[in-house]
């Protein structure tokens, strides 16, 4: 199984629902992060949008044929909170952090049943260690608190997918692009946005896989965050880093 794979059902499983963990969660276009109302389709660990059901025709480079804007009768519809920084882990993942000059120590008791989150104090460099004792794992870290969007009109998107899903997949089956099945298609109903993080999938076949990651988040007067990462390793996995950067506070963070 592929790494995107994998941290997809380990998280899927822990966290079903946040909907599916992408691996590879930045934009296809640097300008362009997920938002709700987008439908495309998932290669890879990542998210391709064709166009947003929610913007008018004239607004998008390319739309279906017939095209027309779903528009709900509950305005506004889409609500916002914060996603906590934090490490979430997969059953069997463990976690141990330690800062700098030994401040602080968080140690993370692996028990198959039930999921542990870490909230972390900011601005001493911090390196975490992971370790998998299960047959596969996934791990995925947010230095900083993630902005979540999700549409209150539930019912109004699944109906209006069941309405055009025929007319969406011949669209994207015309543009070439390998979507073959209805299922391939999304609509997006909810995201968690953030600038930075750490993805990690523990690969199927080695017995204590382990790794571990540097970084540092520091807070600036001017309210924005610097996230600082340097370069990590795994044994027995794959891990991807975010980019890195000031991300200022009250912002809609890039994917």
């Amino acid at each position: 199984m592929a790494d995107y794979d994998i941290f997809r059902e380990q998280m899927g499983i822990m966290f079903p629902k946040y909907g599916h963990a992408l691996w590879d969660p930045g934009p296809w276009k640097p300008d362009s992060p997920v938002k709700v109302g987008d439908v495309g389709f998932i290669r890879m660990g990542k998210f391709h949008c064709l166009f947003n059901a929610l913007y008018p025709k004239d607004e998008q480079a390319n739309v279906p044929e017939g095209y027309e804007p779903l528009v709900p009768k509950s305005s506004p519809h889409i609500t916002q909170r914060s996603l906590n920084s934090g490490h979430y882990c997969s059953v069997g993942v463990g976690v141990n952090v330690e800062q700098d000059m030994h401040l602080a120590k968080y140690l993370q008791v692996v028990i198959p049943a039930f999921h542990r989150l870490y909230c972390l104090s900011p601005d001493d460099p911090r390196e975490v260690s992971v370790k998998c004792s299960g047959r596969r794992g996934a791990l995925l870290s947010l230095p900083v608190n993630a902005r979540r969007e999700d549409t209150l009109a539930q019912n109004a998107f699944g109906e209006w997918i069941v309405k055009h899903i025929n007319q969406w997949l011949a669209f994207a089956q015309e543009l070439q692009l390998g979507v073959e099945h209805m299922e391939d298609i999304i609509l997006v109903t909810g995201c968690d946005r953030t600038r930075s993080w750490t993805n990690i999938a523990f690969l199927e076949g080695r017995v204590d896989a382990k790794g571990s990651f540097r970084e540092k988040v520091v807070e600036h007067a001017d309210g924005s965050v610097e996230v600082q990462y340097s370069s990590g390793h795994v044994a027995g996995g794959v891990l991807s880093h975010g980019s890195q950067g000031k991300v200022r506070r009250g912002t809609v963070y890039e994917c």
